[in-house]
């Protein structure tokens, strides 16, 4: 089973425009985690979500996440596709 990571994130609300040009500087310098797979906006402009692969080392990731701080908040779940939980979940409940 592949686990991968749903890193859903959103702009903290007390950002200015300022605010918002310091982080699209940062995104152009640093830019994304590695091994991420997808990288979707909310067209509402309140944040997004990243798909990103499970990292041996994670401590890339986590270095990449701490210089996005200052504007965002994030949450980062383990998922896994439909197809590769079915087995499971047929063993369970099937």
């Amino acid at each position: 089973m592949q686990q991968l990571y749903m890193i859903t994130y959103h702009l903290r609300e007390d950002l200015g425009e300022d605010d918002l040009r310091k982080l699209t500087k940062q995104f152009a310098e640093v830019g994304s985690a590695p091994g991420v797979l997808a990288h979707y906006v909310r067209l509402d402009g309140t944040g997004g979500f990243i798909l990103q692969e499970r990292q041996e080392d994670p401590e890339a990731g986590y270095e990449n996440m701490l210089r996005y701080q200052p504007w965002i908040r994030a949450e980062a779940t383990a998922v896994t596709t439909v197809e590769d939980a079915f087995p499971v979940i047929q063993r369970v409940y099937g």
